[in-house]
């Protein structure tokens, strides 16, 4: 049975000919459209297993990065549907799977028209979305210790900008190109910001709105994937976001050099007052279910679980001294213990949630780093400076990329887990009278 959800009656009989191609087809569009939302491939599965229940069918969704094949109970193909999973809209996701948990009996005819219902769901609106892009980029500069206001200002201008470019060019170019479109406008506001003599937080004005754009669904999907060994889709789904991650630093590296300037290959950070990085964490939570077109319902749990996230990466890190990596993997530890029951009760896409409350901790400005060191390293005879510092970068971001992909997989996992021993310790109870009975 699929996860989380209950039983369905589904139909008296098993469907075959015309009604059962029909049904495959279907469930194959509803899998499809999970996938393209940026839904876990363990949720696509599960939703497949609710609709065997409640279409009294017996198929077996089988995806792969650019399609979904279901077979039958003969394990001939049932129904294939292209699929492209590189966008997110957690908005249809959740609205399919609340509605499918929430019925016991569900017709063809019904399955057809709520996917028609959630393939019409909007986008957040183009204003909303550039205001979340500029308020979201603004609380990480704080975040990262930015306390020049016209610095902070120039941050929500970029990326507002960004915002604007991305969905202006929707429609006529790949994601890719988007995302890079709008590193290039945070690389050449950037250097602005260096031309205007803001030396000291130059860095935080291009490398904030390119954190922004840094798609962690992807990332934690694909750790997911891997964790539940899809080792093709999870590598996939990472690959995709390595590529996504090239873009932006292309952009912001290449938006600083065509204004006379580079992205420092060391700096650092200001620390801030427990309570202002509590605040502008959870706030920042919050603007990232605009960007994902999740539901309102979502934003109050969002809030909570960054905010308490960051209060403990900031304790383990002034407190207890810890280094960033351990203090981030505490952080994503208490975001996953946390939002996975939430997540899974009230149908709520884990990766976007998940990632939305520790954004903040996401090592992009080591990853940009390392790009540009990278590429200051040709035509240098003596580049061991650089060397080092590219190596150092390089080294800290894949180390708290995997304590963060840890943190929030293994309460992720550990829940699932439970959740699947309860629901067989149910069945076993449940059956057990009967069983008695005839013994």
């Amino acid at each position: 049975m699929a996860a989380g959800l209950p039983r369905g009656r589904g139909l008296s009989r098993r469907l075959t000919g015309a009604e059962g191609r029909r049904a495959a087809g279907l469930t194959a569009r509803t899998a499809a459209l999970l996938l393209d939302s940026g839904q876990s491939t363990h949720a696509a599965v599960a939703t497949v297993e609710r609709l065997n229940e409640l279409l009294g069918t017996r198929l077996t969704l089988l995806p792969t990065w650019s399609q979904v094949t279901l077979t039958d109970a003969d394990g001939a193909v049932a129904a294939v549907q292209a699929i492209r999973p590189v966008a997110v809209h957690m908005g249809r996701a959740s609205l399919i799977q609340r509605r499918l948990s929430a019925t016991c009996s569900l017709s063809l005819d019904e399955l057809d028209d709520l996917l028609e219902e959630a393939r019409a769901q909007p986008h957040s609106p183009t204003w909303m979305f550039a205001l979340a892009a500029g308020l979201g980029a603004s609380l990480l500069a704080l975040i990262f210790g930015a306390h020049h206001p016209p610095s902070v200002i120039l941050v929500f201008v970029a990326a507002g900008a960004g915002g604007l470019a991305r969905r202006a060019l929707a429609e006529r170019t790949t994601a890719v190109t988007q995302i890079f479109a709008a590193a290039l406008i945070a690389g050449l506001v950037g250097a602005l910001a260096v031309h205007l003599g803001w030396t000291g937080t130059a860095r935080l004005v291009a490398v904030c709105p390119g954190m922004v754009l840094v798609p962690g669904p992807q990332v934690l999907n694909g750790a997911i994937e891997i964790a539940e060994r899809r080792h093709d889709m999870g590598l996939a789904r990472l690959t995709d976001a390595a590529l996504t991650i090239l873009a932006i630093s292309a952009g912001i590296i290449g938006g600083l050099f065509i204004g006379g300037t580079g992205l420092p290959l060391t700096a650092t950070t200001d620390a801030i007052p427990l309570w202002l990085d509590v605040l502008a964490a959870a706030v920042l939570a919050m603007c990232y279910p605009v960007y994902f077109s999740m539901p309102v319902r979502t934003f109050g749990w969002a809030f909570l679980a960054g905010g308490l996230a960051h209060a403990a990466h900031w304790g383990a890190l002034t407190w207890w001294h810890w280094n960033a990596p351990a203090s981030s993997l505490l952080a994503c530890l208490v975001v996953g213990g946390l939002l996975t029951p939430v997540c899974r009760s009230r149908h709520i896409p884990f990766a976007g949630a998940g990632f939305a409350a520790v954004v903040a901790l996401v090592p992009g400005v080591y990853l940009f780093r390392a790009t540009a060191g990278t590429l200051s390293l040709v035509g240098k005879s003596h580049a061991e400076a650089a060397l080092e510092a590219t190596a150092s970068d390089l080294a800290t971001a894949i180390v708290i990329v995997l304590a963060m992909a840890v943190g929030l997989v293994v309460p992720h996992r550990i829940w699932i887990r439970l959740a699947r021993q309860g629901r067989s310790a149910y069945r076993d109870a449940r059956d057990l009278p009967t069983q008695t009975f005839h013994a």
